[in-house]
């Protein structure tokens, strides 16, 4: 936890200000005798910085630092070994390893200090990062390329970026290493061939400074490519920042090629369609709802589909009506057909008990009837007889 503490305590944006103010600070002053004890001091806390955690997860903050230890040199003129600082990453990061995912858009070093568990796995990362390593050393060596010890200063470069370009097979990053290396090696001949025919040593510091003078004056290979690099560079943050490339940039798309047939196709199946989709008085949407209030809102559609309703119960009714009608009719004509025909067949009625009750009493009283009166008649006869 207390190491972390610490950590955090350099790792931030306050503290990276604060020593990018005083680099610039001294870098204004450089010829100032009171201010240049400061620089030495101001070095080491850069460097102990950059230094603390080496770790891809905050290699923006150590290219913060370099920036700083590059400017601080080339304004002051002092020596500062700036080039460890994009070497260590060169060689011990694998640039020849796929990365796991693919970045929508690239990385900007520029506005962070470190990087995401998942920025570090972005192929953005690794482009970022050799970037970030070109221009830098390409910015620090065109400082120093007028230098008599130029030819010195770059040879373990030469074999550190030689051993990079037998590693690494992505031609992307091999690329702009190799560009750095032919300027290099270019730059070197070139110093050599100058210095030849001097005549003072190294310890006459003066004639060294009005040597050096005299060749940033005539201009040397490595600056005149860097000059030209740095203006396509500037331009293109200028444009990042304003936000004019992607407006300025319409290459990414396509032209449209206009299919008149097509279109006239089109045109002409549009006019043909009804019903829901032909945009007709009769569709149930109806733009006007748009503009009303909530409680209006499909008033007009329930008028309408009440009145649908009962124009449909009315020729339900009119459809029942009409079987009812010719069920009528057929009866009656059975019943006249009935009437008319004598020879027709009686009509069969249930027998109700009522019926049987009243018939069977009839009968038997007119048994009984018949019954007495043939009483009465067999015994006037026996009276006659006697």
């Amino acid at each position: 936890t207390d190491k972390a503490d610490s950590v955090l305590a350099v790792y931030n944006w306050q503290f990276i200000h604060s020593l990018e103010l005083w680099g610039a600070l001294l870098g204004h002053t450089g010829s100032s005798e009171a201010m240049k004890p400061l620089i030495y001091p101001l070095v080491q806390v850069v460097i102990g910085a950059s230094k603390l955690v080496p770790t891809p997860k905050y290699y923006p903050l150590r290219f913060h630092c370099a920036k700083i230890l590059r400017e601080v040199s080339s304004n002051t003129g002092t020596f500062i070994p700036v080039l460890p600082f994009y070497l260590e990453v060169l060689n011990s990061y694998n640039f020849g390893k796929k990365s796991k995912k693919v970045s929508m858009k690239p990385i900007d070093f520029s506005c962070i200090l470190k990087l995401s568990a998942s920025q570090l796995l972005e192929n953005g990362f690794k482009d970022a990062t050799v970037e970030e390593i070109y221009g830098g050393i390409l910015s620090y060596l065109a400082d120093n390329s007028n230098k008599i010890g130029f030819p010195e200063l770059v040879t373990p470069l030469i074999f550190q970026l030689k051993d990079f370009l037998k590693k690494c097979k992505v031609s992307n990053y091999t690329k702009k290493i190799k560009t750095i290396l032919d300027k290099t090696v270019a730059n070197q001949k070139f110093i050599e061939t100058r210095r030849k025919p001097v005549t003072f040593g190294v310890g006459d510091a003066q004639k060294i400074q009005v040597w050096e003078t005299q060749v940033a004056r005539d201009g040397t290979p490595l600056l005149a490519f860097y000059k030209s690099w740095k203006k396509v560079s500037d331009i293109q943050h200028a444009k990042k920042v304003s936000g004019q490339e992607k407006m300025d940039d319409y290459s990414h798309i396509p032209l449209l090629k206009k299919n008149h047939k097509k279109i006239r196709m089109k045109m002409e199946a549009s006019d043909e369609v009804t019903g829901f989709l032909s945009g007709s008085d009769d569709d149930d949407f109806d733009e006007e709802e748009n503009f009303k209030l909530k409680e209006e809102r499909g008033m007009k559609r329930k008028n309408k589909g009440a009145s649908d309703d009962e124009s449909e119960d009315d020729t339900s009714n009119e459809k029942k009506s009409k079987p009812s009608e010719k069920t009528e009719k057929a009866v009656d004509d059975d019943e006249s057909d009935i009437d008319d025909d004598p020879d027709g067949d009686d009509e069969v009625e249930d027998l109700k008990l009522e019926d049987l009750d009243s018939g069977s009493d009839i009968e038997m009283n007119d048994e009984f009837d018949g019954a007495d009166s043939g009483k009465d008649d067999s015994s006037g006869e026996e009276s006659d007889d006697e």
